[in-house]
């Protein structure tokens, strides 16, 4: 495309520029060569500029996209004028960075040579955003018409040397299924807290119920949710998510389904950061979960770095177990075994306690936050604490209201 049209403007684009040259760019050249396209010794490359430039004036941009403190915005590209690209491995890159990318494309004499601005994406299996925009739309035939996934695997290239191919067969399964079979249902994230079939199982695990109990993560930020899970024991029964609203508003949709269910008041936890503070004020009597809190007394010394880490790390034990079970379908499920399928935990070798991915990183990752996941993990509030004991003793507990400690 730029040796037939003067004057374009593409890109090579990867999160690192190191890689992208040790890789992407090894393999255009390689390209090149075996398709001895002509004049190839003319298209050089000026790593000072990390520009590929072609006789009759276009020109392939090298750039990396990692996300910059400086830069959180990535403002470098708004003045960018392209007439289209690629993004390699584009499941490493955030998902706004490739909004931004789609708006400067169709701005360097597209018009002229009436191209349509096209960008090409590549990535293997991965649980990210593009599992959202492109996998799962793909499979349900909902792809928006201006959007094409094209699945390709190992054995479609004939270029591929059979010991790459018996290598995979030879792999562990997630390698196999993923680079061999293309499943994006698995994936080798480094640090990842859930198994898929511990996942995959949590619709299905047979478990009792008994009382009722509501776990709410609160929304924080405007393209958050709020969810609110009701539960009978460690059973799932009823999901809502809200937006947009009001701590006014979501005290009331609280109250409601406390009424409905007949659920007590301390049965029911709230993520007290933020406006959630708010929603458990009015509550009273309900718990406050705070993320950052010291974790409750368990058997190993200070190894959880906060209550949140605990929490989940006690959710991946009930999972394990088989003691935990979620009722839902559609949308829910999906986006719960999505944000559980993306929980990290990080390498903290100097700290020396357990810490999760933070929610900030996550969503710079995933594109949404953890909303469904982190309403999940607040109902272990009640057993790393001790307090499911209440529900066998409910006869003989008493709250007096008049204490300082309420």
């Amino acid at each position: 495309m730029c040796q037939k049209y003067p004057w374009t403007r593409r890109f090579f684009w990867r999160k690192e520029l190191t890689n992208l040259k040790r890789t992407t760019l090894n393999t255009y050249f390689k390209f090149l060569a075996d398709y001895q396209i002509p004049e190839v010794n003319k298209w050089g490359l000026n790593n000072q500029t990390n520009t590929i430039k072609f006789p009759n004036w276009s020109e392939i941009l090298l750039l990396d996209l990692a996300w910059q403190p400086s830069d959180p915005l990535y403002t470098r590209f708004w003045s960018l004028e392209l007439t289209g690209g690629f993004i390699d491995e584009s499941n490493e890159i955030h998902n706004a960075c490739i909004d931004i990318l789609k708006t400067r494309i169709g701005r360097q004499k597209n018009k002229e040579y009436w191209l349509k601005p096209k960008l090409l994406e590549t990535f293997n299996p991965d649980k990210g955003h593009i599992y959202e925009r492109y996998y799962k739309p793909y499979k349900s035939a909902t792809l928006p018409e201006y959007r094409m996934f094209i699945p390709a695997l190992a054995t479609d290239n004939p270029h591929l040397d059979e010991n790459y191919i018996t290598q995979l067969q030879r792999a562990d399964e997630i390698t196999r299924q993923r680079l061999l079979l293309g499943n994006f249902d698995y994936d080798d994230t480094p640090g990842k807290l859930f198994r898929w079939d511990e996942i995959s199982d949590l619709f299905t695990n047979n478990v009792e119920d008994w009382d009722y109990y509501i776990s709410a993560d609160i929304a924080r930020l405007w393209d958050d949710k709020t969810v609110i899970v009701v539960w009978r024991w460690l059973k799932a029964v009823h999901f809502v998510s809200y937006n947009w609203l009001t701590t006014d508003q979501t005290v009331e949709r609280i109250k409601e389904l406390e009424q409905k269910y007949n659920v007590s008041r301390y049965k029911i936890v709230i993520d007290s950061d933020w406006v959630g503070g708010g929603v458990a004020d009015q509550l009273r009597w309900c718990v406050n979960f705070l993320n950052n809190w010291t974790p409750k007394k368990t058997q190993i010394p200070n190894s959880y770095a906060n209550l949140k880490t605990q929490c989940y790390f006690e959710l991946k034990q009930q999972m394990e177990k088989r003691t935990i079970r979620v009722e839902a379908d559609g949308e829910v499920k999906e986006s719960l075994q999505r944000e559980l399928d993306n929980i990290l935990v990080k390498d903290n070798l100097k700290e020396q306690k357990i810490r999760l991915e933070s929610k900030e990183e996550m969503k710079k990752r995933l594109g949404n936050s953890p909303d469904y996941a982190d309403a999940i993990m607040m109902r272990m509030y009640f057993v790393v604490a001790n307090l499911e004991w209440w529900s066998d003793h409910t006869e003989i507990f008493t709250v007096d209201y008049s204490s300082e400690l309420y």
